[in-house]
This record gives structure tokens, sequence and C-alpha cells, in this order.
């Protein structure tokens, strides 16, 4: 992780990109779905980090919500007193209100940089969250918020960071489809309008053994699992550029759907195995806060 960071502009830039770019743009570039079948998969994720089925009842907060893929999903199970999103981009949770109206249901929303997390001690009974621990300045300190918002007893679980070498491969891999992306932005009659972000303190953290034990400090049950290489390589560092070009009703995603589905066949049964721990690509934490 890095140490030495200015926490404002990378509040900023954050707020910006996602009001801007993620929040018309990510489910898209990310081929996230709301419908049953999409639900099912990630509550069996959820729960394959929590080591058992998900903790029904209370309020469960959605931190880094985003556009709402972990709570739009999560209210739609009527499990739950009240799901709430938390993301620093007002327009993300904007969209986040409207694909909780593709799956019939309703979720409770605020606008913050969860410097502080806007919750009272000991109010909150579950807390999920995906890919967002990265975007943070300081993670070690939200962690610290964490606790003290959750209940006694209360679960975490986060899913979807990078390892530090999950990462670099990505990197790698995206590099040329990168390149050929920003010369046709360079070249389009829109070009002018388009900002150039500064993705290195956009993405700010990456996480290894040491920094994941860190993470997870203060809390009972601590879960550190790394899955995943072939799939997120190929997904991230390829298929996600190629997305971000094509037209979400392009003939080509069911295809992508299917290439996705042999590669995770390939992880689950081969790599998940072989691969050693950190050099595989997704993060997924999960604890419990003390009684």
């Amino acid at each position: 992780m890095r140490q030495k960071i200015d926490a404002d502009y990378i509040h900023k830039l954050n707020k910006d990109f996602h009001d801007q770019e993620e929040a018309f743009n990510y489910d898209a570039r990310m081929g996230a779905t709301y419908d049953n079948k999409s639900q099912q998969r990630t509550i069996k994720e959820l729960e394959s980090v929590l080591g058992h089925t998900l903790p029904k009842g209370g309020v469960v907060v959605d931190v880094a919500s985003g556009t709402g893929n972990l709570a739009v999903k999560l209210a739609a199970t009527n499990w739950y007193q009240q799901v709430i999103g938390v993301d620093i981009s007002e327009r993300s949770l904007e969209v986040a209100h409207k694909n909780a109206h593709l799956m019939n249901t309703q979720i409770k929303t605020i606008v913050s940089d969860m410097t502080i997390l806007p919750f009272d001690d000991n109010s909150v009974d579950l807390v999920v969250g995906c890919a967002f621990l990265h975007h943070l300045p300081e993670p070690k300190k939200f962690m610290k918020e964490l606790l003290r918002i959750l209940k006694p007893g209360g679960e975490f679980v986060f899913i979807g960071e990078p390892t530090t070498h999950g990462g670099q491969l990505i990197d790698i891999i995206k590099k040329p489809l990168v390149l050929i992306n920003n010369t046709r932005r360079y070249f389009s009659k829109q070009h002018q309008r388009q900002m150039r972000w500064d993705h290195a303190n956009i993405d700010v953290h990456d996480f290894n053994q040491q920094d994941a034990e860190q993470l997870l400090c203060g809390f009972n049950t601590p879960k550190i699992i790394t899955e995943g290489f072939l799939s997120p390589i190929i997904d991230q560092g390829l298929m996600t550029p190629i997305r971000s070009v094509l037209s979400e009703t392009s003939m080509i995603k069911p295809l992508f759907l299917y290439i996705n589905r042999g590669l995770y066949w390939c992880d689950i049964t081969i790599f998940n195995y072989v691969i050693p721990k950190f050099w595989r690509v997704s993060l997924k934490l999960s604890g419990e806060k003390p009684l």
C-alpha cells in the first residue's frame, strides 16, 4: 500500500471521475447485470468469503456502493430491514436507484467520502463492499471506522480488491488495448471534451499478504481469500477495454459471457490450486466485530 498521499486530491479526483465517467459507463464496461441469476451469483460469492450463509435482518451498508451492484441485489432479497448504499459519487447513486427499479426494489443512499462513516456507533449489522478499498486514501483508518459502526458480532465482507502481483499482470496485458483506446479517443471528434484522468491517484493501492493482515487487525474470525487468475486477467486486461468501446447491445457480449465461464472453470479447477496465493488476482476479506 502507498503510504504518503494527498487525501484531499484523491477524494476530489475519485468524485469527479465517478461522477463524470463511471456513473454512466461502469455497468456496461464491467458487464454488470441486474436479474435473478446475477443476484444468486453475487450472494454465493459473498457467502463463500464469509464461510456461511449471509446473516439476515437488520441494517446492511454497501460502502462505496457506486451504481449499486451489491446493495440492489441484497435489497431485492427482502431479507433486511434496510439496505443503504454509501458513495462519494452522487451521480453513481442516482444510477443505483435506477438499477434498484430494474429489480423492483428500493435502497437508501447517502453521499459521503467515507473518511468518517455516516452512522452511529454499534448501529450496523452487516457491511459489504466491492472493489473500493484500493480507491481510498487511508484504508487502515477506514477499517477502524468499520469497527466503530458495526454492532458487536456484526460482520463485513469485501470482494474484488487487487493483489499486488495480480494487478501488475493485468496492467501488462491491457497496455496494448489501452494504447489503442487512447489513440482512438485522440482522433475522435469528441476528444476535446474527454478528460485525461490521473489513474495513478484513482486506483491508489494494491494489497499483499502483510497489507491484508493489517487491514483485519481487531476483527474476529478474519478471512483472507485470493482467487482467480485467467478469468480476471483476461476479463480486466482484454475484455473490459474492449467493452469500453462497444455498445452494450453488441453481439459480442454473449460471447464474452461464455468465455468468462470457461476461464472461471479453469480457475476453480486448476489455477486456484497451482498459482501462489498472492499471484492470484482477486483479494476478498471478511471478519467479525468482537462481542
